[in-house]
């Protein structure tokens, strides 16, 4: 594995961070216009809490209320809320995760393994189209489906193993879920980097207490 810290090895987090409000932007402008009236949605249910499952031996939960999430994150890994969405970076800094949610109605009315391969596709931050090159179910407690891909982060020149999960939560909430590993490396870290993404639970969102 390559020395921690060096630049190269770096993951394009610039990417991350604001993929899913461009993709969900991107997917929304996929729909066609109809005449046609369209009819009325089922109510919403009431969105719960669900608590996270056990977690390992030292592993923390990382709260994002303006979300409405939680997620498992493991030792001398760092998680950072940016908004409703949360970035975790592996302690290697091989891999990141980026995790962001979508309650509306456009997002979870789309098929899941549409959603998956058209959002891979609209990822910002890397060189020439992100062409899918696997999709298949993903394991989680949640309705869950990927597509894999591989392309050079724009910024830093190195390539990236790429893989967008789509996670839902019945009718409530649509996670759209980038996990980027460096293509020479970051195996280990990337393991667990799915086991992060299935502790993803969802929960109301809520105010957090220090902004009054």
């Amino acid at each position: 594995m390559p020395p921690i810290g060096r630049d190269p090895q770096r993951l394009p987090a610039f990417a991350l961070a604001f993929a899913a409000g461009l993709v969900v932007a991107v997917l929304a402008s996929c729909g066609g216009e109809s005449d046609d009236p369209e009819p009325e949605p089922p109510p919403r249910p009431p969105e719960t809490v669900h608590e996270l499952p056990d977690l390992p031996d030292r592993w923390r939960e990382q709260l994002n209320r303006a979300g409405g999430f939680a997620v498992g994150v493991p030792p001398g890994w760092r998680a950072r809320n940016q908004g409703t969405s949360t970035l975790v970076r592996s302690f290697d800094r091989l891999v990141a995760i980026s995790i962001s949610p979508d309650r509306t109605r456009e997002a979870n009315d789309m098929a899941l393994t549409d959603f998956a391969t058209r959002a891979l596709v609209a990822l910002p931050g890397f060189e020439g189209e992100l062409t899918p090159r696997g999709e298949r179910s993903f394991e989680h407690r949640y309705a869950a489906y990927e597509a894999r891909g591989r392309a050079t982060a724009a910024k830093i020149g190195v390539e990236q193993r790429v893989r967008l999960i789509v996670v839902r939560r019945g009718r409530l909430v649509t996670f759209t879920v980038v996990i980027a590993a460096n293509a020479e490396g970051g195996r280990v870290s990337e393991r667990i980097a799915e086991r992060v993404v299935r502790t993803l639970r969802s929960r109301p969102v809520t105010r957090s207490p220090n902004r009054g």
